[in-house]
């Protein structure tokens, strides 16, 4: 998916610099942006889960810091 998105995307930057049609420029840079959003790497955990099991998230106050050494 990400090759076909690039490609679309050089392809109407390369249109949109040669032909100075603001559209396709346009085109080339909202591709850029959803490429750049979907390289994110806010992922902490992943697991595959077989039938039956569960994955339980909580959200809840973080813990303070414990204090070492004193």
């Amino acid at each position: 998916m990400e090759t076909i998105l690039r490609y679309f995307q050089v392809r109407s930057l390369g249109r949109g610099m040669a032909g100075r049609n603001t559209a396709w420029f346009v085109v080339a840079a909202a591709l850029w942006m959803l490429l750049r959003a979907r390289r994110s790497e806010d992922v902490v955990y992943r697991t595959k889960l077989q039938p039956g099991e569960r994955l339980l998230i909580k959200a809840g106050p973080s813990d303070p810091p414990s204090s070492s050494g004193s």
